[in-house]
């Protein structure tokens, strides 16, 4: 086969030049160029044998195929001598050549990390040590492309070719040599779940010591600050004070009872470090309450004693003078310097699962789309990655109540419903197209191209869809041709758009895009062609705590008092014994705090989806 086929060998890749490369190394009597999607070209060529080891150490086996059409040299290959299939010791050998870039593996490798890009590729989903490139085209329905002439590595889509569209005619291709069949069922939908564990943490101090003073107040503690109440309960006008100073008439227990630091009462909760009840500063005035009481003396408790036995009763016992005593007796005022802080540790367990399905807008060539094997399902499962520093933090914020209902979120869930769009759109290419076009026209094939044909055999007269596959074939005098074969599509070619949804607070425009949830919202997909419901809608399954926010006003749910100043005052002045009523009614405090551990949530959403617009690349429905 002399010319126009031109065979160079060479030490590496390198770049076509047809004065250096279109040389005839040796004499090629038949040639095949094949690739289908995903794998790296390949030729086969068979030459005059030329007597010498192929695979001699030191001897280059790389090469550049190029065809001259006339007016130019065109490259059709390049690659690397992979095998001699065939004995050497004949005429003729046939050599095979794989266009596969040098050290691919680290070349796909770097590739794919700059395709690891949200939401089409979501790290808090794949599997902690998963180092496998090819897990990056999950999310983008596409191939590796590698290039048969320049050994370019790319990606292409599996629908809709990147670099343009081969038309063939009816008089282009060759009667005999056209078919189109079915290649696969396509699927009706795809039923999605993805769930996200993690731990909800935080911590922080809770200061309830102005909570204490001004329940103590209001209870008539004798130690307060005129004014208005300012922040964290503290009097306005005592922001030089760090502590309250309150008031009881037992006040030794009251400090020996006071919270220990460091103790675990449940709940996420301790006692800060800090905590404790002390005498007041000497500059806080002491002060006595003063009680007077009256008791029967000893012989008129004698005498009653006498008449609840059943004795006689003494004529002049109701009203004898010296039946009763008066006393008093003087309880000091303790003046109790108190520090009440309370540390909180949240850890609650969460888990947010997202269930939907996505239904695929395809002509009707299934008979029973509900059935079984026109389903398909895909299950992603993510355990304590979205709090993982390695990866991110992809919740931002560890005290968040919801993962999935953030803008972090949202990716994450558009990464589970690419991975349906990718599986949707691969199986609804079910038909597969095979022509056979003149050489001349065949050689602009690529897999990143697109073919249209028309053939009055065809529903319509026409298909177009994505080239998967070709064979170039020359052989001596022979015929020279191109086999392409054709994955078309078999949607109805429909499109979607996003509701804005109506605002839940305040008329559209009086704030920023985004600054308020919009009930009925649908979310569109950088493709384009997904719309899903926005995450909003749903309610998050929660106690009401806001760890972002958590303050006193959440923490503390109550705070009595019992046996303080005002009702110790009424119980010693309503008794003939105050000192023995008084020891039964010290001052007491109990704290109603939240729990922040030791719970778990479950929030399930399910967002209704679009149909899933396909392309119409036939028309089967005509």
């Amino acid at each position: 086969m002399p010319g126009p086929f031109y065979m160079a060998w060479i030490a590496a890749p390198i770049a076509f030049d047809p004065d250096v490369h279109a040389v005839e190394d040796e004499a090629i009597t038949e040639l095949q160029i094949t690739q289908s999607e995903g794998d790296f070209a390949g030729l086969t060529m068979t030459v005059i044998n030329p007597g010498t080891g192929l695979l001699a150490p030191g001897r280059v086996q790389w090469c550049w195929l190029s065809w001259d059409d006339g007016t130019t040299i065109i490259p059709l290959f390049t690659g690397r001598l992979v095998a001699v299939p065939e004995s050497i010791d004949g005429e003729a050998v046939r050599l095979l050549f794989a266009a596969k870039p040098p050290e691919y593996d680290a070349l796909k490798a770097n590739y794919a990390e700059t395709l690891k890009v949200l939401p089409y590729y979501d790290s808090i989903w794949i599997a902690a040590g998963e180092d496998d490139p090819d897990v990056v085209l999950n999310g983008y329905g596409a191939q590796w492309h590698i290039a048969r002439d320049t050994l370019e590595l790319t990606h292409s889509d599996e629908l809709m070719g990147e670099d343009g569209t081969l038309t063939i005619g009816e008089a282009d291709h060759t009667y005999d040599a056209f078919n189109a069949s079915y290649s696969q069922p396509p699927l009706s939908r795809i039923d999605l779940e993805g769930t996200v564990a993690w731990r909800q943490t935080g911590h922080g101090t809770i200061d309830v010591t102005w909570d204490v003073y001004n329940a103590c107040v209001t209870h008539k503690s004798i130690y307060r600050t005129k004014g208005l109440i300012g922040p964290y309960g503290r009097p306005a006008f005592a922001a030089s004070l760090k502590s309250g100073v309150i008031s009881s008439l037992t006040g030794e227990g009251l400090k020996s009872d006071w919270p220990k630091p460091n103790t675990d009462f449940g709940g996420g909760w301790t006692v800060n470090a800090n905590t404790g009840a002390f005498e007041a500063p000497k500059g806080f005035k002491r002060y006595s309450y003063r009680v007077v009481y009256r008791q029967l003396s000893e012989d008129s408790v004698a005498e009653l004693n006498k008449v609840q036995a059943g004795g006689p009763r003494s004529f002049m016992l109701p009203t004898w003078w010296g039946g009763y005593s008066d006393y008093q007796v003087f309880f000091p005022i303790s003046a109790i310097e108190e520090f009440t802080l309370f540390d909180w540790a949240a850890d609650r367990g969460r888990v947010e699962v997202v269930r939907c399905s996505l239904a695929a807008d395809i002509q009707a060539l299934l008979a029973e789309p509900e059935n079984e094997e026109n389903i398909a399902k895909v299950s992603i499962n993510a355990e304590d990655t979205v709090t993982d520093p390695s990866l991110g933090m992809a919740i931002g914020d560890t005290r968040r109540a919801s993962y999935l209902n953030t803008d972090r979120g949202q990716l994450s869930v558009q990464y589970l419903l690419l991975l349906g769009r990718a599986e949707l759109r691969r199986r609804a290419r079910a038909i597969e197209v095979q022509c056979r076009v003149p050489w001349a026209t065949g050689i602009a094939a690529t897999l990143r191209m697109n073919a249209h044909v028309v053939d009055r055999r065809l529903p319509s007269g026409e298909a177009i869809g994505k080239i998967t596959s070709y064979a170039f074939a020359a052989s001596g005098d022979g015929p020279h041709y191109v086999d392409l074969t054709i994955g078309c599509a078999i949607g109805h070619g429909t499109s979607v758009t996003a509701a804005a949804g109506a605002p839940e607070y305040v008329e559209l425009g009086y704030v920023d895009a985004g600054y308020q949830a919009m009930t009925g919202a649908e979310v569109m997909l950088p493709t384009g062609d997904l719309v899903y419901q926005s995450l909003d809608d749903f309610a998050i399954d929660d106690d009401g705590v806001n760890l972002l926010m958590f303050d006193r006003g959440q923490a503390l749910q109550s705070l009595t008092i019992t046996g303080g100043m005002d009702d110790q005052i009424t119980v010693v002045n309503a008794t003939s014994d105050p000192v023995d009523a008084l020891a039964h009614y010290p001052t007491r405090l109990c704290f109603q705090l939240r729990p922040v551990a030791g719970m778990d949530f479950e929030t399930l959403f399910t967002p209704a989806i679009q149909p899933l617009p396909i392309p119409t690349q036939i028309n089967l429905e005509v």
